[in-house]
């Protein structure tokens, strides 16, 4: 049996320094919400468990050998045909579980061994990587950017698809992650590294961006699943590239988001129906997303490197 440094219980812990290359580009001028509940506190940013003075776990094991990724799935910025030989023109995904790829994919499941230098490894602290090079690449269906970055499968087990590995907007959602981008394309600096996304929706509910090493941490919250209707909430914090860290909560209908950076936490939360929320969000099915999904053009040459030391989903009902 392999050695994990956290072990998957009701709650879902993951320790990872992803290193992001973040970029700028197209820099959305998006409106602003007074919708909202502003908090700001004071108090230590993190309690991230620490080995002697490494912020990861072991530096000499692939990524499974120090977090439990059973419950994720990795998108990668390539193509099926160009990374597995075949499958076509989708993005490469790697599965965790018994190695059921549907692509033909027959190297190591993401929970058990897979690591791959250019996009998804140990960094030498011992923490997760996601590199997300802007060299061409595929991108999904609804978006024309490119990512390293873990889709969360809900209550899946190995071998089935992911259409119902998605939880419902009652009871209470967590998503935390503390994390510093520590490569982005210098001519657009932006990246996504951490999102609520709906099944049936192209819009995602959430959006946490990274906006350059001189710009704010900001939310891009879509305030109808249909239309989108977005606005964006800075929470007047700038970590450049040092490490911050986030907690999204999704609590019956309420979304709330707290950054932290250097002992100062900013919250702020939106209500399904309330103000320019539109209650429809109400009838979707979610997930997380984290890691590195930059907003820049992907064949602009650049890269972004994002680091997590440390990942957690939690639930209940």
């Amino acid at each position: 049996m392999k050695k994990k440094y956290f072990e998957k219980g009701f709650t879902t812990t993951f320790l990872l320094f992803v290193s992001t290359a973040c970029m700028q580009a197209q820099q959305q001028s998006l409106p602003t919400t007074p919708d909202r509940n502003d908090t700001f506190a004071s108090y230590p940013a993190s309690s991230v468990t620490k080995d002697d003075d490494r912020t990861g776990g072991s530096p000499t094991v692939p990524p499974s050998g120090n977090f439990d990724l059973s419950q994720w799935k990795l998108t990668l910025p390539v193509s099926k045909t160009s990374y597995f030989g075949s499958g076509g023109s989708s993005t490469a995904e790697i599965l965790p579980g018994e190695n059921c790829n549907v692509s033909g994919f027959t190297g190591d499941p993401l929970d058990d061994g897979y690591e791959d230098s250019n996009y998804f490894y140990t960094s030498s602290d011992g923490t997760m990587v996601f590199e997300t090079p802007l060299s061409g690449g595929a991108s999904t269906i609804s978006s024309s950017y490119v990512r390293s970055e873990l889709r969360e499968l809900y209550d899946w087990s190995p071998c089935e698809g992911d259409g119902a590995a998605n939880w419902s907007p009652s009871g209470t959602h967590v998503l935390s992650g503390t994390l510093k981008v520590v490569d982005y394309y210098a001519a657009d600096p932006q990246t996504v590294v951490g999102q609520i996304h709906a099944k049936n929706s192209d819009k995602a509910l959430l959006k946490l961006q990274w906006d350059g090493p001189t710009k704010d941490i900001r939310a891009i919250v879509n305030a109808n699943p249909t239309s989108g209707n977005p606005f964006s909430i800075d929470f007047g914090l700038i970590p450049g590239t040092d490490e911050w860290s986030y907690v999204i909560t999704l609590d019956d209908g309420t979304m709330t988001i707290a950054v932290t950076y250097n002992g100062t936490t900013v919250t702020e939360s939106v209500t399904f129906g309330s103000g320019s929320m539109s209650s429809d969000w109400n009838n979707h099915a979610y997930y997380f997303k984290a890691g590195n999904y930059a907003q820049a053009d992907k064949n602009s040459g650049g890269n972004f490197e994002v680091r997590f030391s440390a990942l957690n989903t939690s639930h209940s009902n």
